[in-house]
């Protein structure tokens, strides 16, 4: 079975992002693992991911300041594994 990193930036995104990490963590015929790195949001968002990352072993969360989505996805990128057959942006 395929590996597949997905990388989530996210800011403020109280209203979507267990819905999106449901859609993601759902696929069927590979294995996927979720980085989510949140840029500094101000409301319930963080709280949400850490309560999922804690269920769910194939989530982390990387909470850091605000830096714009672009530096927020090179900063997962630098740090990714390289053991993933595939790597994909989510936002």
């Amino acid at each position: 079975m395929k590996k597949i990193l997905v990388m989530l930036s996210s800011y403020c995104g109280e209203n979507y992002i267990q819905e999106q990490i449901d859609s993601i963590l759902c696929q069927s015929g590979v294995e996927v693992c979720l980085i989510v790195r949140d840029d500094g949001s101000h409301d319930k968002t963080c709280a949400i991911v850490k309560k999922i990352q804690d269920q769910d072993e194939r989530v982390q969360l990387i909470q850091g300041d605000n830096i714009g989505f672009r530096r927020s996805f090179f900063e997962m990128v630098r740090s990714a594994s390289i053991k993933y057959d595939y790597y994909a942006f989510s936002d």
